[in-house]
């Protein structure tokens, strides 16, 4: 699972374009104005295409920190996007 969150970690900086040391589970989309809703659907597609998921609507609303993604992305029992 620690693998999985590095990932979520290393994704969120990508597309956020923030250096991997400010993604921290307290970092929320409030916090960050790159991360509107337009950026929030590009996060979605790009997590839901790295690990292989579909995320429900209910899901893609409640994912507004990196404390909330990492959990759903629990709740989902999501694997590392590289099948190890």
């Amino acid at each position: 699972m620690q693998q999985v969150m590095g990932a979520v970690e290393n994704l969120l900086s990508e597309v956020l374009q923030l250096p991997a040391s400010k993604i921290t589970d307290d970092l929320a989309m409030k916090d960050v104005d790159a991360w509107d809703s337009l950026k929030h659907m590009e996060l979605i597609l790009s997590l839901e295409q790295s690990f292989r998921i579909e995320l429900s609507l209910e899901e893609i609303v409640t994912m507004r920190s990196v404390a909330e993604i990492k959990r759903v992305l629990r709740e989902r029992g999501a694997v590392n996007p590289d099948g190890a």
